[in-house]
């Protein structure tokens, strides 16, 4: 069988997707530890709020990107199969569920702020402020709906560029409006946590006008518009059931599953608090490299797959498999290197300093498991159709590792918090070693996705 790709081409394939989503991820994850350092420097308790709120934007961004990654497994096939309309299709379809739950979860914030502030912190202090940024966060959740589902499915067809340029112009433009609307600079009042929702608020709304525009005038492969929100789906749903709904219940379980974390670790002190929003960030600027190559791996070999390549996808998924711990280890001795100067990111007690150091081994840690558990649940299993399995374990695991245990040893025992949190996130360890004993089974490449009754689109 001819081959699809050379070996070089496959290479650079893999670094033409991986490196603007790595990039995408690292500019959004940098500018949000810029605007840690920013809000830490005003006060813990603030810090502390925002990043208690940002857990429930992480917790509904995840079921967007659920949502829309459910689309991508059926659509990077369909984009080896040369097929366009059946793209447009699932866009719209994520697009229109995805919109109905950001205005559903914007009703609840903002008619109950204060009850959703209690769930994600005891300090009433922490709280307050918490309230104040919700009363404008609750605005702009059904946002992402649009640009994310949409740029999450342009890389599927290999158009990666333009979210590099959206997601860095709405980042630096929250980072501007955080230092002047935070710090009252340029002759603006100074709002300090009312301010850092506004510059968020903002950066978003610019998010989805720059997809608009680029839907419009400059995307002409996919054509889409924002009317095929109401085209019928219904040949796709077999499908989309089937393969994308696990997908689905992956992602959001994980968001869903950070969220528990928060909640568990938001009965801690302010000081303990305040060392998290720092470590949890940088901990996703760390991860960015991952979620980069989990995202080429999974869009190559879905490419393969719908082109009817099933020998050559699976050659390629064990140079993938060994490829993403790699990146895994790289990226904690990276951790390992910045950890002695992180303390200094922030204005911080010797407490917060403490914890600080303490949190960077755990997430050391986390970032090997990180390397084998993304790109084998997210890239190689969930590229070869076997997204039932990885839901399975994806589910299970967060609900009792981070459910049931963190539960247990956080709000009962009240264990030592460094370590309910090194227990909670060992889920990525139970995972990764599940994933690879399924993948060296060999029996996780499944057909069906793809609707057959039609010619191809592009010649």
């Amino acid at each position: 069988m001819e081959q699809m790709y050379s070996k070089n081409e496959i290479i650079k394939q893999m670094l033409k997707i991986g490196i603007p989503v790595a990039a995408q991820n690292f500019v959004s994850v940098l500018v949000n530890m810029l605007d840690t350092i920013m809000i830490g420097s005003v006060g813990e308790a603030q810090l502390g709020a925002i990043n208690q709120v940002n857990s429930l934007y992480v917790f509904y961004n995840m079921f967007v990107w659920g949502i829309s990654m459910g689309t991508v497994v059926i659509t990077s096939r369909y984009w080896g199969m040369k097929k366009v309309d059946p793209i447009k299709d699932l866009i719209g379809f994520a697009m229109r569920v995805n919109i109905i739950a950001g205005l559903l979860l914007s009703a609840v914030t903002l008619t109950f702020p204060e009850v959703v502030m209690r769930i994600f912190a005891k300090d009433p202090e922490v709280i307050a402020y918490g309230v104040e940024y919700l009363g404008i966060m609750g605005w702009i959740y059904a946002l992402p709906a649009i640009s994310t589902t949409f740029l999450c499915n342009l890389r599927a067809v290999h158009d990666v560029k333009i979210s590099v340029v959206v997601y860095t112009t709405s980042c630096l433009t929250n980072l501007v409006l955080n230092w002047v609307l935070i710090y009252g600079n340029l002759g603006a009042p100074r709002l300090e946590v009312v301010g850092a929702a506004i510059a968020t608020a903002t950066s978003k709304t610019l998010e989805v006008i720059l997809v608009l525009i680029y839907m419009h005038k400059f995307e002409h492969v996919l054509n889409f518009r924002l009317s095929s929100i109401f085209a019928k789906t219904k040949q796709y749903m077999p499908a989309f059931i089937k393969f994308g709904i696990p997908v689905f219940f992956s992602e959001f379980i994980w968001g869903f599953g950070m969220t528990i974390q928060s909640a568990i670790l938001g009965q801690y002190s302010k000081e303990f608090l305040a060392a998290y929003s720092l470590v949890l960030v940088i901990l996703d600027l760390s991860t960015v490299a991952m979620c980069g190559f989990s995202n080429a791996s999974l869009i190559l070999l879905g490419n393969m797959i719908g082109a009817g390549r099933d020998e050559e996808a699976k050659k390629w998924s064990k140079i993938f498999v060994f490829g993403g711990l790699g990146v895994g280890l790289f990226m904690a001795m990276t951790i390992m290197i910045i950890r002695p100067f992180a303390p200094g990111f922030i204005v911080c007690s010797e407490t917060t300093a403490n914890y600080i150091l303490s949190m960077l081994l755990v997430c050391a840690y986390i970032d090997v498991c990180y390397g084998m558990s993304w790109n084998l649940g997210a890239g190689v299993l969930r590229a070869g159709g076997d997204t039932g399995f990885v839901a399975k374990i994806d589910v299970g695991s967060a609900l009792f590792m981070k459910g049931v245990l963190g539960a247990i040893c956080g709000l009962f025992l009240k264990l030592d918090p460094l370590l309910v949190m090194a227990i909670v996130c060992s889920d990525e360890l139970l995972k990764a070693i599940i994933y690879l004993v399924k993948y060296l089974k060999g029996d996780w490449l499944r057909h069906g996705m793809t609707v057959h009754n039609e010619e191809p689109d592009l010649e």
